[in-house]
């Protein structure tokens, strides 16, 4: 399971994370849409480069490497412009990373990027590892944390996200990506009133739920055992996203539990449509 202390559009990449897994915990790729904000300081001070400013850094990395193979500082370099032409080049990416270690790069930021990419990359236990050797330099550091939290959610290892999501609210207690996450958790582990109560808080905070917050409401009552009140909430979700499949499977599953079929099998193509046409703009 997209701040002015907190903004849902601001970072969407961190809430959204959670949501990447399957099954019970969809929501966390499909509804973390709340994406907490960057320490400001931290943002900052890393490296932004264009995707032409990126190419010409790696070509002139590379090209000085020829004659000095073991300069440190040039595969850091490397690795950081890597990082900055995204993810399809993140193995390069940590490739000149590991290179800048072997050699005897110590900066803590390393840890940072790492963990980004191996996040990126597939690899969350590696990530969990490189984000809390940073989180060790950087305790308060608000993206870091919840970073490492939205992995073992989506690892399923909801008691450690639970507690670091609980760390978050207590540092920042106005923020509605850690109130929102925890909504989630408490889903996940059948506290439903605690969860809706988050949900609450969430509104509370930033005005409105994130996409996907109005299906998660809904999933809460259905799993309540309050069909109705969760066919409500995903009509309203529908109404703000027509196409948020999640959304548009749930109504599907009420509909043939009501024994709607004609109306069902309508819904079916539908999501069929919009899942092709998601699958080739991904493509």
């Amino acid at each position: 399971m997209n701040l002015q202390r907190f903004s849902f559009q601001r970072h969407p990449e961190l809430a959204w994370e959670a949501a990447l897994t399957v099954g019970g915990l969809s929501i966390i790729a499909l509804t973390f849409v709340v994406y907490p904000r960057f320490d400001v300081a931290l943002s900052t001070a890393r490296p932004s480069l264009s995707s032409a400013e990126a190419d010409r850094q790696v070509e002139y990395a590379k090209s000085y490497l020829t004659s000095h193979p073991e300069d440190m500082n040039t595969y850091v370099a490397l690795a950081m412009a890597y990082y900055q032409k995204g993810p399809a080049y993140y193995v390069e990416g940590m490739n000149a990373l590991e290179k800048a270690r072997a050699l005897g790069a110590v900066s803590d930021q390393l840890f940072y990027y790492a963990g980004v990419m191996y996040s990126a990359l597939g690899l969350p236990d590696y990530a969990i590892n490189e984000f809390s050797k940073y989180l060790r330099h950087h305790p308060r550091n608000y993206e870091t944390m919840i970073r490492i939290a939205n992995l073992h959610f989506q690892q399923k290892r909801i008691d450690q996200a639970q507690a670091l999501y609980q760390e978050a609210i207590g540092a920042w207690p106005k923020d509605a990506t850690a109130w929102f996450n925890y909504a989630l958790v408490n889903k996940e582990k059948g506290k439903y009133a605690e969860a809706l109560e988050c949900l609450d808080v969430v509104g509370r905070i930033a005005g409105q739920l994130p996409p996907g917050g109005l299906y998660q409401r809904g999933e809460i009552y259905r799993l309540k055992g309050e069909p109705d009140k969760a066919f409500e909430l995903y009509q309203q979700e529908i109404a703000a996203q027509p196409d948020y499949v999640p959304a548009l499977e749930a109504t599907e599953t009420i509909l043939k539990a009501k024994g709607e079929v004609k109306e069902a099998r309508a819904l079916r193509k539908r999501i069929s449509e919009l899942k092709k046409k998601q699958a080739q703009a991904n493509s």
